[in-house]
């Protein structure tokens, strides 16, 4: 299995239903901060966050932030939705994953790690065990412009072979 290769994708957190979460072998959400529910380097969480993890919790599924972020930002971020955090992950590293797991009372097997980084988030997951799940990245303002724009170039061949045997959403494999 290529290390890179994420299982699901999805365009946004949001879009991820419970029922997806099932489909997926999910009791965990392992959630990465930039790009995937803040835009970089900021505090303010996409419209709608809120609501859509009352609903997953609600269910039964338990989350929390595991982000590369570092300083006092990801602890903000965490403490203002509710959810406990590990910061300074070092993905693709999975250590904070397997911690995050053990924290939350589940396998790593049965947490998704849902990030927009292919290098990062989905290394990680793949890496340890848990559910890679790859959402498109938030648009706007970056703080590392040069950086993300690598970055990105270099995920474009994975998604374009991810993309041709699935597209968005849960499928059966």
């Amino acid at each position: 299995m290529n290390s890179a290769m994420p299982r699901y994708r999805f365009k946004n957190v949001l879009d991820i239903t419970i029922e997806d979460l099932h489909k997926m072998g999910a009791k965990a959400i392992a959630l990465d901060i930039d790009n995937t529910i803040c835009n970089d380097g900021k505090e303010n969480c996409i419209e709608g966050l809120e609501e859509w993890l009352a609903k997953v919790q609600d269910a039964g599924f338990k989350i929390m932030i595991i982000s590369n972020a570092i300083g006092k930002r990801p602890r903000r971020v965490a403490e203002k939705l509710g959810l406990a955090h590990l910061s300074f992950a070092r993905k693709p590293k999975a250590h904070k994953l397997v911690q995050g797991a053990k924290l939350m009372g589940v396998e790593t097997n049965e947490m998704a790690m849902v990030g927009d980084q292919i290098f990062a988030d989905i290394m990680a997951a793949n890496s340890c065990g848990a559910i890679p799940v790859l959402v498109d990245a938030l648009q706007g303002e970056t703080r590392f412009p040069i950086f993300y724009a690598n970055r990105r170039r270099k995920e474009k061949p994975i998604i374009e072979e991810f993309e041709k045997s699935h597209g968005y959403g849960v499928y059966d494999e």
